[in-house]
């Protein structure tokens, strides 16, 4: 859509595809076990950028809704944070993608939240979903076409916090709720991103783009 309003006399076929998810590095049991531990559910927040990826704003709406009575939230982060962080909240450094720490992250998280302000596509929502996490994310640019509002998570806008409170009291009062987003996530993200069929995909759009061309 972006590409068409820049350039309205561009007649060249647009094909749009999601980033290929390395899946073996995903165990689809992990939702069972989420479904089946008892306790308080952990909140994850994972981004290199704190105040882009509205980690300011998630932090407002943690001490806002009162949330450390009912879970925990950690947030996955290299940026300097204050050294005195809101109850029930605890920052992990150190966490590299694709490692045994990185995958420990996210099979222990029962939600995902990243309510960013700024994202060109969102690598870590795909993530989120092939670990089987229902999200909240936000109504900007790609965000919505990888996380479907009400079926695999909630969308909010982004920086309105009293929405982002109202998010996480849904989320944080059904397991239910967060067990079936989580299956509906991971399902879509295989259908979205399966780097066989982007493969295929990828393969039969150029062939096709390459006859039309001709």
């Amino acid at each position: 859509a972006d590409v068409h309003r820049l350039y309205p006399d561009c007649e060249t076929p647009l094909h749009v595809m999601s980033n290929p998810v390395s899946f073996d590095l995903f165990d689809a049991a992990w939702i069972a076990e989420r479904r089946a531990r008892t306790g308080r559910p952990q909140c994850v927040f994972m981004g290199g950028d704190f105040p882009r990826k509205g980690g300011y704003d998630l932090l407002a709406a943690w001490e806002g809704g009162g949330f450390a009575a009912r879970a925990d939230l950690i947030l996955v982060t290299e940026w300097a944070l204050p050294s005195h962080l809101p109850a029930g909240v605890r920052r992990v450094r150190g966490i590299w993608g694709q490692t045994p720490q990185w995958q420990a992250i996210w099979r222990a998280a029962d939600l995902f939240v990243m309510p960013t302000r700024n994202e060109a596509f969102g690598l870590g929502f795909q993530e989120a979903a092939a670990a089987g996490l229902p999200t909240i994310g936000t109504r900007l640019n790609a965000v919505p076409e990888i996380v479907e509002d009400g079926v695999t998570g909630l969308l909010i806008q982004p920086g309105n916090i009293s929405e982002l409170v109202r998010a996480l009291d849904v989320m944080l009062s059904s397991p239910e709720l967060r067990e079936r987003m989580g299956r509906a996530a991971r399902e879509k993200v295989q259908r979205d991103a399966d780097p066989h069929v982007h493969r295929e995909r990828l393969v039969g759009y150029v062939h096709v783009d390459q006859i039309r061309d001709f």
